[in-house]
């Protein structure tokens, strides 16, 4: 082939089967590149739904954490308030067993008086200290009456 002389006819052709190639060529180019349009738009449809999830997800994190805060300070705020109340707890018992114990020594010495007022009243049933008596009994009445309201009070808590 190399022998013959190149015409314009020939040259033509060889010019119609090349641009006939690039054309093939071309037009695979183009449904290549349809293909990587249609990916690129599965990926930014993709891209756009994981953009959307991560958004829930954080909208979502976001309110778990705000919540644990409100649980962090609640949980704070009770433990505050129950330290407060075992202090007053304890401060009441302190003062309930210092009741208790007057209470006690006021008792005893209510005995020893109620006693005493018996053997003055069975020493002398009609003297002068009869009256002195019946109203010494009437405020140990009073007393025993106002230890029994103490007694309720420290009884009561």
């Amino acid at each position: 082939m190399a022998d013959q002389p190149l015409t314009l006819a020939v040259f033509e052709e060889f010019q119609r089967k090349i641009f006939e190639r690039f054309d093939s060529v071309g037009s695979r180019f183009d449904r290549v590149d349809a293909r990587f349009d249609a990916a690129d738009r599965r990926f930014d449809l993709l891209d756009a739904r994981i953009d959307a999830l991560s958004d829930q997800v954080a909208r979502q994190t976001d309110a778990v954490l705000h919540r644990l805060l409100s649980l962090e300070d609640e949980v704070t705020a009770v433990k505050e308030g129950l330290a407060r109340a075992e202090r007053e707890v304890e401060q009441l018992g302190a003062r309930v067993g210092g009741l208790e114990a007057a209470v006690l020594r006021l008792d005893e010495r209510l005995s020893r008086v109620e006693k005493r007022l018996d053997e003055l009243g069975a020493a002398e049933p009609h003297s002068a200290l009869s009256a002195d008596v019946q109203a010494l009994r009437a405020r140990v009445e009073t007393l025993q009456t106002r230890l029994e309201a103490l007694e309720k009070r420290v009884e009561r808590p």
